[in-house]
């Protein structure tokens, strides 16, 4: 799946931004706090919309009668998950999400940071699993300060 950004811009946080990714590769996103990161990520889903430019996935535009459709082949990990009483078998916790998302089968997976900081060993493994989900040819977006290659900094 070929994700491409064209001149994205988004309330005060991202301006004329422009990006592509393409399948097997990773996408990743860095910046401080409130730069926009996760925001950039919900505009991905379908959840924001862009005041210019435009997303497309594999050339088609993403709007909101398209994201639905884009949204089925997408895994998104969110930097927490609550979930309503009587869900207690979802899994909530980061790690657990992350790896669902990654052995989800989806050609698209969007991962945001953990809204709680990781341990090494627990950052070595996001690492990993990033990097399984892009071999196995998922577009991999991730907020992800540890990923050097084909970063875009909000």
């Amino acid at each position: 799946m070929m994700l491409e950004l064209h001149n994205i811009t988004i309330g005060q946080q991202i301006h004329g931004l422009s990006a592509t990714v393409s399948e097997g590769n990773v996408l990743s996103i860095t910046g401080s706090q409130g730069k926009g990161k996760t925001t950039l990520l919900r505009a991905l889903l379908g959840f924001v919309a862009t005041e210019e430019g435009h997303i497309s996935i594999d050339g088609e535009l993403l709007t909101p009668l398209s994201a639905p459709y884009f949204r089925r082949q997408t895994a998104y990990v969110p930097q927490r998950l609550e979930v309503p009483d009587g869900y207690e078998d979802v899994p909530t916790d980061y790690m657990r999400l992350l790896e669902h998302g990654v052995h989800s089968g989806k050609a698209l997976l969007i991962i945001d940071e953990p809204a709680e900081p990781l341990s090494d060993d627990d950052n070595a493994r996001r690492e990993r699993l990033i990097s399984e989900a892009a071999k196995r040819g998922a577009t991999v977006v991730a907020v992800n300060t540890r990923v050097t290659q084909n970063q875009v900094e909000l």
